[in-house]
């Protein structure tokens, strides 16, 4: 049940589970079960010029088990894995009930630290800021559904009062969507995310620093 799910998550440090919140809704990958096991890992990689982010993630999961951060051989990247446990199997459940990533219709109870935010924009989050009149941030939700990411909005709404809209746009020939916040809802987005943004990412709020 996913209740029980929550339920396990719920007895991991708080900032450990609000960081993999934020990765799994972001660019973290966890890996799949393994027979009859209900254990998973989560991957995490990046880009070198972003590094310091990297390093900064992996001191926070380090109490939770990780493997060393290495150069991905034949890439400009560099990632870890933290260790395969049950408790993050709880997210792989929740997340890819059907092998698929999904967004949980629980995500209002998973969704709710700042923290989580904050990660999941340094992943897939963009500024657009063309001018002073049009200053917006978006979250690339490509591999989530219209209904999914309507449950995101939900959440986002509900627990930090933000006004986010659902922007369909094309690529590759197929609709796919992403999240729009609006300009009434920035400055109370970056006063929540800012005590978290890497320096690294600081282009990503560059007009609030």
């Amino acid at each position: 049940m996913a209740g029980d799910d929550i339920v396990q998550l719920n007895r991991m440090n708080e900032k450990t589970k609000a960081i993999l919140i934020g990765l799994t809704l972001g660019d973290g990958y966890l890996t799949p079960f393994v027979g009859t096991s209900r254990q998973s890992r989560m991957e995490i990689k990046g880009d070198n010029k972003n590094l310091s982010y990297l390093k900064w993630l992996y001191s926070q999961l380090e109490p939770i088990g990780v493997s060393d951060l290495k150069p991905k051989k034949n890439y400009h990247q560099h990632r870890f894995y933290t260790k395969t446990t049950e408790e993050i199997g709880k997210l792989r459940k929740l997340f890819y009930p059907s092998g698929q990533k999904i967004v949980p219709r629980n995500i209002k109870k998973l969704l709710k630290s700042p923290l989580s935010l904050a990660v999941w924009y340094q992943d897939d989050g963009t500024l657009d800021c063309r001018s002073k009149y049009h200053y917006n941030a978006s979250f690339a939700t490509y591999c989530f559904s219209f209904s999914d990411c309507k449950l995101l909005t939900e959440a986002l709404r509900e627990n930090f009062n933000l006004d986010v809209r659902v922007c369909k746009c094309q690529m590759r020939g197929k609709i796919r969507y992403r999240l729009y916040i609006t300009s009434s809802s920035m400055g109370r987005f970056i006063s929540l995310i800012k005590p978290y943004v890497n320096p690294c990412f600081e282009y990503k709020i560059r007009k609030f620093n």
